[in-house]
């Protein structure tokens, strides 16, 4: 575990229990645009940069449309409901525990700032992590890799293990060689995070946290397996 320097978590459907309200707000908010969007079809969106998700389930044109007005509509039907929101059992251990092993813990969250802030509050994250970020905080949103970029470079660089719900958390990853652990809750099957490229799939951060030292020997491992010319 010595080989790793920096923990970087997502947090939507990772540490916070909001994936299915976040699901419900952009399906109510291209409702309100008289947009046909089944709630699965924007689950499985989740974890993409809201920049992105309008043409991801709803295609182009309607990107071109209306795209600006669903987000808007979207961040208002977020707001009414994410006080409802609340941490999976073991989110402020687990990031304990990655601590407590000599690794910086970075929160690498693309959601809005204020949307972001209730998450950085109820974790209490100036005393668990070591630095934060938010959507504004990356050129282009997931799957491309500057959000990871620039949560590695907050805490100085240093090898990565990437701990996330989302394909798209795993996709960026791989773009710079950084294995992933892939958690259940947030609502993605374990074999599609794997085919993705987890390393690792626990159920939530509990479950993680009681096998923490399993995962990051993993982790280690995967890294050989994707940086080239690393023997082993």
């Amino acid at each position: 575990m010595n080989a790793l320097d920096v923990a970087v978590l997502d947090i939507d459907g990772t540490l916070l229990d909001s994936n299915y309200h976040h699901a419900i707000a952009w399906s109510r908010a291209f409702r309100e645009h008289a947009v046909p969007v089944p709630v699965w079809r924007v689950h499985r969106a989740l974890g993409m940069g809201g920049d992105r998700l309008v043409a991801a389930v709803a295609g182009d044109e309607v990107e071109a449309q209306v795209g600006d007005s669903v987000r808007e509509q979207w961040e208002h039907e977020y707001d009414a409901i994410i006080g409802e929101t609340g941490l999976f059992t073991g989110a402020g251990r687990l990031l304990q525990g990655l601590r407590d092993r000599g690794l910086r813990v970075v929160l690498a969250s693309s959601a809005i700032p204020r949307h972001a802030q209730h998450a950085l509050d109820l974790l209490e994250a100036e005393e668990v992590a070591d630095a934060w970020t938010t959507a504004e905080d990356a050129e282009e949103s997931k799957p491309a890799p500057d959000l990871l970029d620039e949560a590695v470079a907050r805490v100085g660089g240093g090898p990565a293990v990437m701990i996330g719900d989302a394909v798209w958390d795993v996709r960026s990853a791989a773009a710079r060689h950084i294995p992933t652990i892939g958690l259940r809750c947030g609502g993605t099957g374990p074999d599609e995070l794997l085919r993705a490229g987890a390393v690792a799939i626990f159920d939530d951060p509990a479950d993680l946290c009681s096998r923490l030292d399993e995962a990051l020997r993993r982790a280690v491992s995967g890294m050989a397996d994707r940086v080239p010319g690393t023997p082993g």
